[in-house]
């Protein structure tokens, strides 16, 4: 409502703040910032690939089940393979799942700073 009576808004990319086209504040810290956004994409991405491994890791241990409990023969080499698949997922899932955090924890930090008129830099 304040731009249909102020005009156009400029925003400021380091601390999210606004100001009418004069350069009266009206809002500080109250945008998402270019390193937040950023930042946020790159939390999701790490969230969407650890997802994906902890799906490897589940279907390689369904598979296992179903190999050592199905109704033929116990085939060990396959049961091996199929468990060796889902041990190997759970690296990257843990180096993505941490990467994941420490993004959120950043993130929190950079909203916090921005919405106390701090402005911190993302790493």
């Amino acid at each position: 409502m304040k731009s249909l009576f102020t005009g156009q808004m400029k925003m400021c990319p380091q601390c999210g703040a606004m100001y009418s086209s004069e350069g009266e504040l009206l809002a500080a810290g109250a945008i998402e910032t270019d390193a937040e956004q950023r930042l946020n994409i790159y939390r999701k991405d790490m969230a969407y690939l650890r997802d994906s491994f902890a799906g490897i890791f589940v279907a390689a241990e369904l598979a296992v089940i179903w190999l050592v409990a199905g109704a033929d023969s116990l085939e060990l080499t396959k049961a091996i393979a199929a468990g060796s698949v889902g041990a190997a997922s759970l690296v990257p899932f843990f180096s993505f799942h941490r990467k994941a955090r420490l993004a959120k924890r950043d993130l929190k930090r950079l909203r916090t700073a921005r919405q106390q008129g701090r402005t911190l830099q993302s790493r």
